[in-house]
């Protein structure tokens, strides 16, 4: 079976072919986002236990189960006044992975939607802080208006992310970065990585994969073309607001 180790441009040229009709043919960026994790997951069965796709979108666009979600994120914090219209909320697009209920967006426990509310809110999901942090996005959040994407990114902007081990990794304040130490030893989780693009409008996919094997950087930029075409050839269902199913 081939592994991360076996890595090549052939190999990214091979996922990119498989992936092509089937984007083609998605009607949905849902649909399209299950072909891009299912595609890594099949091509890497022993090397990735999970991989998920996430979206930046406003509050305002989700829908009513979505929206549940968001709210239920953050009602043990307070923070139900801070969430706006126009709060950008990091939303579960897609997942693919060695569980039944892990194939499914809609059974996703806690990660469905994730306000990105304040940023003390985002600091408090070590993770989720990181990423954002790593793929050097600015949410603009401040508490005088509503939270928005500052500054939208060029059509060449890759965003990166990566946790060289899941098992040791920490942050500054001494936090696992990946704090479901379980899920990491059940596992055997070791590396994670994410890449995220920008669409014209500000939202940003990102692809997020937990892996076996502890990966080089190097590694994770070579999947770098298989995202790009995920972008290229989802920008007129995001233009046409063909989000969910």
């Amino acid at each position: 079976m081939p592994s991360f180790t076996d890595l090549d441009r052939r190999t990214v040229l091979d996922i990119q072919d498989r992936m092509r009709p089937s984007l083609a043919q998605a009607t949905t960026l849902e649909d399209a986002a299950q072909v891009l994790v299912a595609a890594l997951c099949s091509e890497f069965p022993t090397g990735i236990v999970l991989a998920r796709t996430f979206i930046t979108l406003p509050f305002a666009r989700l829908p009513e189960d979505l929206r549940r979600a968001a709210w239920a994120c953050v009602e043990d914090q307070t923070l139900h006044s801070a969430v706006s219209p126009t709060t950008p909320v990091l939303t579960l697009l897609s997942t693919y992975g060695r569980e039944a209920d892990w194939c499914d967006r809609r059974r996703s426990r806690g990660h469905a939607a994730i306000p990105l509310s304040s940023r003390s809110f985002v600091d408090s999901i070590p993770m989720v802080a990181r990423m954002l942090h790593e793929m050097g996005i600015d949410l603009g959040l401040d508490t005088g208006g509503d939270p928005y994407v500052q500054r939208l990114l060029g059509a060449g902007w890759i965003g990166l992310f990566h946790v060289d081990d899941a098992r040791t990794a920490r942050d500054d304040q001494g936090r696992r970065i990946i704090p479901s130490h379980d899920f990491v030893e059940a596992y055997g989780v070791r590396s994670v990585f994410g890449l995220g693009k920008a669409y014209g409008n500000g939202s940003i996919a990102s692809v997020v994969v937990f892996a076996t094997s502890v990966l080089p950087r190097a590694t994770v930029e070579a999947l770098v073309p298989i995202v790009n075409q995920f972008k290229a050839q989802t920008i007129d269902l995001m233009s046409r607001g063909a989000i969910f199913r």
